[in-house]
């Protein structure tokens, strides 16, 4: 008879809780056992209480040390949630305090579904590949992970990762990492809800409630995220870490670019001479923006970005771009929210009562060299292109438009106002849509519902079993070595819980480690 494995809950440290005399527990398994024929033979109960993003953060960071600790080399972590959750930024965070490396699942994209607007579905994912890489991982340490290049809609060959021994850790995150097929081969479950997806069903509540109706977020839910109701929110319930994104990414200063706009022309010269030479690099990007507005809400005459939820078109991939800007003098002072979507979820928007009311078809030349980007757009219907530079530090991106001679020709409208106003004034407007442009919404309606229409997704996709050898370092001196890391990672933690504590955070005297 097979031995049961010990069940071991997450136990958390310096977070105050009414019922305990003043902290829950830190989850402690790494002296669970002695000896070494034991290790790995653990099993985590998931904590039944979800966590913000900063506490989670940390409760995160102390459970990967916790588990190498106990179950040794390799570990293991999955982090799931819908778009826009805020798992992509978690996982970069965790990665830059343990020292790891990030594997997203978007890697594993079938060519074949992406090209069908499929992103999304399970049946996107290369499920055999990635159960491949990480039994490569569990056993051996290493895999040939694949690239995904979204232009060519392929796969772009495959790139050697390896776990460092100093590390020993490595993160896979995307929207379906905590499925049951894929998450029986990790060590550690981690959920993320909120962020930029939350944002847009209160977005969608408040459009509702401004029109005169009111819907439910179920109702939200059902319509607009089929997907994520049926298919990934079931899985979530079940992450040994579950953490509430609550932090508004829309009021981030960090996500807040300062833009200077100019009508002027500038040579592709005049722009590498601002730009870091040995950093610069540059793309293109063509794109089509579609403005959804639900009818009934109350207009000042032309129409506005505030008014729509803004829809864009790139590269074969759908996002919500949520932008609100604030206008300083020449400065537009704008957050910046990609929130990549399924066509179902576009489909779902129009089938709540949104009408696309207006577009943007446009081509965007990039050059960036860390510090600041310029943007020469290229406006379809506008006969100058524009250019923008944006940055999070405003005196750099003021001198390099001093640089190139901008002052004095900025502007702060929004491509929609310069489109809108580059329209005919004689052109007649039906039903807030100017008929210049109502051959092409149709158009591009009928695409969405076409393509949200079409998903179809299977999971009974058939999975090969993944036996999980669990690796023990041996090795004292490696032990020893990664002993003293985690020493320096628990010093990081400890510098963020006293930033914490300056807001009644937690309380740092009771903080206690496992190693």
């Amino acid at each position: 008879m097979e031995k049961e494995k010990p069940v071991f809950p997450f136990l958390l440290v310096g977070v105050p809780t009414p019922g305990f005399s003043s902290v829950q527990y830190l989850m402690i398994i790494s002296n669970a056992f002695s000896d070494s024929s034991s290790r790995g033979n653990i099993q985590l109960a998931p904590l039944p209480d979800s966590y913000d993003l900063d506490r989670g953060l940390l409760l995160s960071v102390q459970a990967i040390q916790a588990v190498l600790e106990t179950k040794g080399f390799p570990v293991i972590v999955g982090i799931g949630g819908p778009s826009g959750s805020g798992k992509t930024s978690l996982a970069q965070k965790m990665a830059n305090i343990i020292g790891c490396e990030v594997i997203s699942l978007e890697s594993y994209y079938k060519p074949e579904q992406v090209r069908d607007y499929k992103y999304d579905e399970y049946s996107s994912l290369d499920i055999a590949l990635l159960t491949k890489n990480i039994k490569e991982i569990r056993n051996t340490h290493k895999a040939k992970v694949p690239c995904f290049d979204f232009e060519k809609f392929k796969r772009n060959g495959f790139k050697e990762f390896q776990v460092s021994e100093e590390c020993g850790v490595v993160i896979f995150e995307g929207v379906y990492t905590l499925h049951p097929a894929i998450r029986k081969s990790l060590d550690l479950w981690i959920a993320v809800v909120g962020g930029v997806h939350s944002h847009l069903i209160a977005r969608i509540q408040r459009d509702k409630n401004r029109a005169g109706f009111s819907i439910s977020q179920n109702e939200i839910m059902t319509t607009v995220f089929p997907l994520f109701q049926q298919y990934i929110e079931p899985h979530l319930v079940d992450a040994h870490l579950k953490i509430q994104n609550d932090f508004d990414p829309v009021l981030s200063p960090e996500s807040s670019p300062f833009v200077l706009k100019s009508t002027k022309q500038v040579s592709y010269q005049d722009i590498l001479k601002v730009l870091d030479g040995s950093k610069v690099c540059s793309s293109v990007q063509n794109f089509t923006d579609v403005y959804l507005r639900l009818p009934g809400i109350p207009s000042n005459g032309q129409l506005t970005e505030g008014e729509c939820i803004r829809v864009r078109i790139c590269e074969g991939r759908f996002a919500v771009l949520i932008r609100e800007p604030i206008r300083e003098g020449n400065f537009i002072i704008q957050p910046k929210v990609d929130f990549d979507i399924s066509a179902s979820t576009v489909a779902g928007l129009l089938k709540l009562g949104y009408q696309a009311v207006a577009y943007i078809e446009a081509s965007a030349v990039i050059y960036q060299d860390g510090k600041i980007l310029i943007e020469v757009d290229h406006l379809q219907g506008v006969t100058n292109p524009y250019i923008q530079i944006k940055g999070t530090n405003k005196e750099i991106v003021s001198s390099a438009a001093s640089s190139l001679s901008l002052d004095g020709s900025y502007t702060t409208k929004s491509y929609l106002q310069i489109i809108l106003e580059s329209l005919p004034v004689d052109d007649n407007v039906t039903a807030g849509i100017h008929n210049q442009q109502a051959a092409r919404l149709q158009e591009l309606v009928e695409f969405i519902q076409s393509q949200g229409g079409s998903f179809n997704s299977d999971l009974s996709s058939p999975i090969r079993e993944n036996s999980s050898t669990d690796g023990v370092l041996d090795d004292l001196q490696s032990r020893i070595k990664r002993l003293e890391r985690w020493n320096t990672i628990n010093m990081v933690i400890v510098m963020h819980l006293l930033a914490l504590r300056s807001i009644n955070f937690v309380d740092i005297s009771l903080i206690q480690f496992t190693l």
